[in-house]
């Protein structure tokens, strides 16, 4: 074990017992919330991230529960296009700081986009490209492309969270996660490559999945309760998604 692992174990036993922790529950069976929620998140308070979610849900119905890219490509067009979809789902805000930037919306699309013109379409297609197989490495960091190749994606950040909210076991490390690492390390600053291989190694000998860890850590930086109270006797919670904000990159 080495010794930066050592000391992130020893901060993560103020988060208290595992098996009680709030655990996100994500977008297992629907790639198009799974792609809102994560470039949502992007600068945004979680409340924003959950409106824009809420509102695709109310156009939709129940059946945005299991839309994928064929279905969100729709939207956008039923809609008229990037700026009405912007007006009536989205939130109109600019995908980055960056003078001129694209709406998020826009991103939403051409990552939509992308994935479904390669075949990428379902929650399930994404889960069969984004597992951290030996055997996959080659077809996962061609799809990972398709997604970072558009504007303001190329850290990988809201990349990395789809594939948690699909269902695949992930850290994103986003400024939370980062925050608590560099303490940790007695305020040592790390990259968030670093961060998310440290937390993925502590999980392993914590025994929990890498997912619950990563949304334990925010939980903690963000001041929400990381674990149901003792004297509740519900089992723990699960929350549909996070709605973390990523953070500018």
């Amino acid at each position: 074990m080495s010794e930066n692992v050592h000391r992130l174990l020893v901060a993560w036993e103020a988060l208290g017992n595992p098996d009680r922790w709030f655990r996100p529950e994500g977008y297992h069976q629907g790639l198009t919330l799974c792609i809102i929620d994560a470039i949502q998140s992007t600068g945004s308070h979680y409340n924003s991230v959950r409106k824009v979610v809420g509102r695709y849900r109310e156009y939709r119905g129940d059946a945005a529960i299991t839309d994928g890219t064929t279905e969100l490509l729709a939207t956008f067009d039923a809609l008229g296009g990037v700026e009405p979809w912007a007006r009536e789902i989205g939130n109109q805000r600019p995908a980055s700081t960056r003078k001129g930037a694209a709406l998020k919306a826009a991103v939403i699309q051409q990552v939509a986009r992308n994935l479904h013109d390669d075949g990428v379409r379902t929650t399930g297609d994404l889960q069969v490209r984004g597992a951290l197989e030996p055997n996959n490495e080659a077809l996962r960091l061609a799809t990972k492309k398709l997604w970072t190749g558009v504007e303001a994606q190329s850290s990988g950040v809201t990349w990395h969270y789809a594939l948690m909210l699909a269902g695949l076991p992930g850290v994103k490390a986003d400024r939370m996660v980062l925050r608590f690492v560099s303490r940790a390390l007695n305020g040592v600053e790390v990259s968030p490559e670093y961060a998310a291989s440290l937390v993925r190694d502590a999980a392993k000998l914590m025994g929990v999945s890498a997912t619950d860890l990563d949304h334990a850590i925010w939980r903690k930086e963000s001041g929400r309760p990381v674990s149901v109270d003792p004297e509740d006797e519900q089992q723990p919670v699960l929350e549909e998604s996070d709605g973390r904000e990523a953070g500018n990159r």
